[in-house]
């Protein structure tokens, strides 16, 4: 598995809520808790109080996808740091 520092797992991290617009830019998205890699059509939403979108992955139906248009890469490897980081798994 790659070296992902805590920093930058902690920073990608954000980039899994409101991501509409990085979710719009990108062909596909992964989600770091079913480690599923999709097409970016294929997520449901949440409407966030501020009116702003977070992507749902329509597999697991967890809030913890990242789209690549975040700046972070979607690969098993990432998705897994993710994972491991966020849920202990």
């Amino acid at each position: 598995m790659a070296d992902f520092t805590e920093e930058y797992l902690k920073a990608a991290h954000k980039a899994s809520f409101r991501n509409e617009d990085d979710v719009a830019k990108s062909e596909t998205v992964g989600c770091f808790f079913c480690l599923a890699i999709s097409p970016s059509g294929d997520v449901d939403w949440w409407e966030e109080r501020d009116g702003r979108r977070t992507a749902v992955c329509r597999k697991c139906g967890i809030d913890s996808v990242i789209a690549p248009a975040s700046g972070y890469p979607i690969t098993p490897e990432f998705l897994q740091a993710m994972r491991k980081r966020s849920f202990g798994k």
